[in-house]
């Protein structure tokens, strides 16, 4: 009996470990909803994933699609997420889902190598993800070659993969994000995956380019960057994916040099797929407003997503041809969705009218 107990006892601890672990990942509650939130959906259930940065959460509402197209989508969006990274989001999304279309944000492969290398960003999806044969060759992607540090940062992850307590026990000393992270996590894990569907809700108005710094948006040509873009394509082809649309969102600041997003275009279309330039001609093409639909440079407040998630919505279902079936099964919870979308949507534009700077997401939907 004893020998029995202590394994047993073992086996508590480590989950215990693994429980408080998680907490301790103190990491932007929208990353957090996003993750969780995708892999709580039902496999096979999806027709379109939007992945990418924080552009992606904040300017694209899925239950609104749903509503006004039948479009069964949801992002899979993580702040600043080097484009490393993205091959292994692939590869999570086609284990769980088999999508029509992938629409993936083009920034990250326009704006340098800046961030391939970064523990911060890379850990926000590699410490969140499940243990898995991915996970590992995820890490094992991560240069060497880019900063003098980059061998070290490749070790701190590989080091805590199975126990990332070891890193992150020093948030104690900030309770108070241990303890958002803990209950944004409880909170999706006890809804079943939240409402939202990745959508993260920034408020604010910057009232137009002419308010703005003159600090331009310029896109840096990064060979590392070109290699990742190429692979994935390529990745994407060799899965069958019919449709992928690389989209380079809207942004106030002027791009000053397109000859990145040219570059990109043309590694996208080689590869059989397709390319959208959002970035300064959003008005025209969206009906996106300068003055009105903008949090900050990057990033769409609720009047902008409402917009820029319709354009995408019709995109999908008329120019690509995506038609969702949604089952009587699902009617509830995609209704619902739609409820708690326009719920969090309803309380950014208040915040946004009376100017306060606020971040609406599930928990806070959910209040």
């Amino acid at each position: 009996m004893k020998f029995i107990k202590i394994p047993a006892f073992a086996i508590v601890l480590l989950l215990l470990m693994q429980i408080v672990s998680k907490a301790f990942i103190a990491i932007d509650s929208s990353d957090i909803e996003n993750i969780y939130g995708f892999y709580a959906e039902p496999k096979n259930s999806l027709d379109m994933v939007m992945i990418g940065p924080s552009e992606v959460y904040t300017g694209y509402a899925p239950a609104l699609a749903w509503e006004e197209y039948g479009l069964k989508s949801c992002n899979l969006s993580i702040g600043a997420v080097p484009c490393n990274m993205y091959k292994s989001i692939v590869t999570e999304i086609v284990k769980r889902q088999r999508p029509k279309l992938l629409v993936i944000n083009a920034s990250a492969f326009s704006q340098g190598n800046w961030n391939l290398t970064d523990e911060v960003y890379l850990r926000k999806w590699i410490d969140n993800m499940p243990m898995s044969q991915n996970k590992l060759d995820t890490v094992e992607t991560i240069p060497k070659n880019i900063n003098k540090d980059d061998e070290e940062v490749k070790d701190n992850i590989s080091d805590t993969l199975y126990f990332p307590l070891e890193k992150y026990h020093g948030n104690w000393k900030d309770p108070e994000a241990v303890y958002t992270s803990f209950v944004t996590r409880a909170y999706m894990r006890l809804s079943g995956g939240g409402y939202l569907k990745g959508f993260y809700s920034k408020t604010g108005i910057t009232g137009g380019r002419d308010n703005l710094a003159n600090i331009g948006q310029p896109t840096k040509e990064a060979d590392e960057c070109r290699a990742y873009l190429k692979e994935l394509l390529s990745y994407c082809n060799k899965l069958g994916i019919e449709h992928v649309l690389l989209l380079q969102p809207p942004h106030e600041t002027q791009v000053a040099d397109k000859s990145g997003l040219e570059q990109i275009e043309s590694i996208t279309k080689a590869y059989g797929y397709d390319f959208l330039d959002l970035s300064t001609d959003y008005e025209s093409i969206a009906g996106i407003d300068d003055s009105h639909d903008f949090a900050d440079f990057e990033h769409l407040n609720a009047y902008g997503a409402k917009k820029l998630t319709a354009y995408i919505g019709n995109m999908a279902v008329n120019q690509y041809g995506i038609k969702s079936d949604t089952a009587k099964s699902e009617l509830s919870i995609w209704k619902k969705s739609v409820k708690r979308t326009k719920k969090a949507l309803k309380m950014a534009r208040e915040y946004t009218d009376r100017g306060e700077a606020q971040v609406v997401g599930e928990y806070e939907a959910a209040k």
